[in-house]
């Protein structure tokens, strides 16, 4: 009876409070309010009513493109008034994961490049399907067609093999690192916060798979307020895409997020020479998160499905069709916990992809599977940052038509590192890990990084060793499949060194940039036709690859402006088959980009992108062995009406295509089954894309 008596009491004390939200002296509709427990959104007076229980509450208001407002209040009578303003034009303080400190961006011994949630938010609108767009325009990286007839990629960064470069969500190898041209395809950056990048040799934190850098996708979290979004998109080459995405916090310290996606497109022959310069594919996405955070602990919990159906090649001639289908299932999760002075992170993940193959009237199933653990404990003793921790990776292929190329492999692993504050403007961080490979053996990977801060400028220089390890599944395999490739023997683990230097710093409202890198590769892994054979064969090739260039990039903020420029210098060589030295195949020297963006918060924005890729050297092209350099330009607008925002994308506007200057059609098939040249230009000329995005 008396609990009764409280509750009631309880009831009485608690009180509706008016709400009104405002923004240069407007009422703001479509605000979304939270006090405990209790929600509301409101109308076209910008007014709501919110309970607040009778202990008072944390009054959270929000509306997207408005700095969020959040103020203690109590159960009294009294209408609120609440003043929200456009978020302040500055550098955000980004707090970057991929070296596993968790410091900002700036206090990275080891520069690390952000790609930042604004900058995702335009790729959004051009690719809304994959991450290509968004990785192929940052500075330094390329992504290069790995197989014409499916369209799919891989990461070359400053000059490197795609292999070398793993694709990560949140530290997480859930894309499959022995997978990845197709993965990269199959990811929409529609759920991302921001993308974090290492340039060089990453080995000391990721292993074998990081020879080249890494690319860590970081996701987003969800908010205060339940959010959904429904993005629709259609473009002129008969593509279209639905995404649907969802957060909803869940009681004081959880929240769920949901990504959904179906995309669709049809076959294109653009030039009309009976070759599909545009796939068909077919894919559904669905990707759940769950998140736990509290002061001194927290938990995400992450599980995918993707499937895709995906065709291509030739349009009237069977033999030379191809095909895949693939379904990958994933989960993963990361949990941490503070005891004392310590941070104890544990992560894991587990992914099966299972593919189905056609190469004209070859066909064979595959499977990967991959799994992963680690944990890590970090703790700041006086001026130094310690992580010591372990891991265990395994990589297993499966493919029972073709035993040969089958692999199992688990690689346990220890590595430790400590940022070490020598002075107030000088950070040393030395880092290493010793994996045991069951193949290769056991190989040490260092990397020293050194920051410096004087007279304004960061000044930054790191060096670091790497390895990996090689396998049959290479770009040049995954064009004609395995069927035409002559099984591996004796090969060599491939390593490396990189290095760089680089100057950064803000001078009013420009931010300034410029690298200097380099790299070797001893032993590369080397795919060529045999001898008087109709297959190709893997070996170890003695001659180092080389990589050695400069990057310089400047960024202007002025108001509602955004203006960014980039140059990139990269020379990348190696041995040819008569042991002289020879630029890489499908590397241009000189790359140079301008973007300029104008955007209002709540009302739009503009954007201009120019990029300009210089000559490559070409292999096997028996119509020239230099490109043409071309230029690619695009234009993007975006128009908010309420909680809709309808777009219109235009890319490549002057049409540049390969088909322009050559054949893409090689004039006779080659004996391993190659149908056509490398694609060293834009296969589908200009597209047009549009839609519109709902808020809710």
């Amino acid at each position: 009876m008396i609990g009764v008596l409280l509750a009631l009491l309880l009831v009485q004390q608690a009180a509706a409070r008016p709400v009104i939200v405002r923004h240069d002296g407007a009422p703001v509709a479509g605000a979304q309010i939270a006090c405990g427990s209790s929600t509301a959104v409101t109308g076209v007076d910008g007014r709501a009513t919110i309970v607040v229980a009778a202990g008072g509450c944390v009054l959270t208001v929000g509306k997207e493109g408005l700095a969020t407002v959040t103020q203690a209040i109590q159960a009294v009578a009294g209408e609120i008034e609440v003043i929200l303003e456009e978020p302040p034009e500055v550098a955000e303080a980004v707090v970057v994961t991929a070296t596993r400190t968790g410091r900002l961006a700036s206090d990275q011994a080891l520069r690390v490049e952000v790609v930042t949630r604004e900058e995702i938010e335009e790729k959004l609108l051009m690719t809304p399907g994959d991450i290509v767009m968004l990785l192929n325009e940052t500075s330094g990286i390329r992504l290069q067609p790995t197989a014409p007839a499916l369209g799919s990629a891989s990461v070359r960064v400053q000059g490197l093999p795609g292999r070398y470069t793993p694709v990560l969500t949140d530290g997480l190898p859930i894309h499959s690192t022995q997978a990845a041209s197709l993965g990269l395809l199959q990811i929409p950056p529609m759920d991302l916060q921001q993308v974090e990048i290492i340039k060089g040799a990453a080995s000391a934190w990721y292993g074998a798979s990081a020879l080249g850098g890494v690319i860590n996708l970081v996701s987003k979290r969800p908010s205060a307020l339940p959010e959904g979004e429904l993005l629709l998109n259609v473009t002129s080459r008969r593509g279209v895409d639905a995404l649907l995405w969802l957060e909803r916090p869940w009681r004081e310290s959880m929240g769920l997020t949901l990504l959904a996606g179906a995309h669709a497109q049809n076959a294109s022959d653009v030039d009309d020479d009976g070759w599909a310069d545009l796939p068909r594919y077919r894919r559904v996405i669905l990707r759940p998160r769950f998140v736990y955070q509290r002061e001194a602990a927290g938990l995400d919990l992450t599980a995918g499905v993707v499937h895709e159906q995906r065709t291509g090649g030739a349009l009237s001639d069977a033999a030379f069709e191809q095909a895949v289908d693939t379904t990958r299932i994933d989960a993963g999760a990361v949990w941490r916990r503070s005891i004392g002075n310590a941070v104890v992170v544990a992560r894991g993940s587990f992914t099966t992809t299972a593919h189905d193959h056609q190469y004209g009237a070859d066909r064979y199933d595959d499977a990967h599977r991959a799994g992963f653990g680690e944990i890590a404990v970090s703790r700041i003793w006086g001026r130094h940052g310690v992580v010591v921790g372990g891991a265990v990776e395994r990589q297993v292929y499966a493919n029972q038509p073709l035993p040969a190329f089958e692999y199992d492999w688990t690689t346990p692993a220890v590595f430790v590192q400590d940022d070490w504050t020598l002075r107030e403007n000088w950070l040393l961080s030395l880092s290493a890990r010793l994996d045991r490979h069951p193949e290769y053996g056991a190989f040490l990977s260092p990397r020293v990084s050194s920051l410096v801060r004087t007279a304004g400028w960061q000044l930054r220089g790191s060096i670091g060793r790497g390895f990996f390890a090689p396998t049959a599944l290479t770009e040049e395999s995954e064009e004609v499949g395995l069927t035409r490739v002559r099984p591996p023997a004796g090969l060599d683990a491939e390593r490396g060194t990189t290095v760089s230097v680089d100057a950064s710093r803000g001078v009013g409202p420009f931010e300034i940039s410029a690298t200097i890198f380099g790299a070797r590769i001893a032993d590369p892994l080397a795919v060529e036709p045999a001898d008087n054979q109709p297959v190709l064969e893997l070996f170890t090739r003695r001659e180092a690859l080389r990589t050695h260039g400069a990057e310089f990039f400047v960024r202007l903020r002025s108001g509602s402006w955004l203006v960014t420029g980039a140059h990139a210098w990269t020379r990348a060589t190696e041995g040819d088959r008569a042991g002289a030295r020879v630029d890489v195949p499908l590397t241009p020297r000189r790359t140079w980009s301008m973007i300029a963006a104008w955007e209002r918060h709540g009302l739009g924005r503009v954007g201009l992108e120019v990029y300009r890729t210089g000559r490559q050297r070409l292999e096997d092209n028996p119509f020239r062995g230099t490109s043409r350099p071309y230029t690619i330009v695009g234009l993007l607008a975006e128009r908010r009406v309420g909680r809709v925002r309808v777009f219109v994308n235009v890319e490549n506007l002057t049409d540049v295509r390969q088909s322009k200057f050559d054949p893409f059609l090689l004039p006779a098939p080659t004996p391993f089954g190659r149908r056509t040249v490398d694609a060293w230009a834009p296969v589908d000329g200009r597209t047009i894309n549009g839609g519109l995005r709902l808020a809710f």
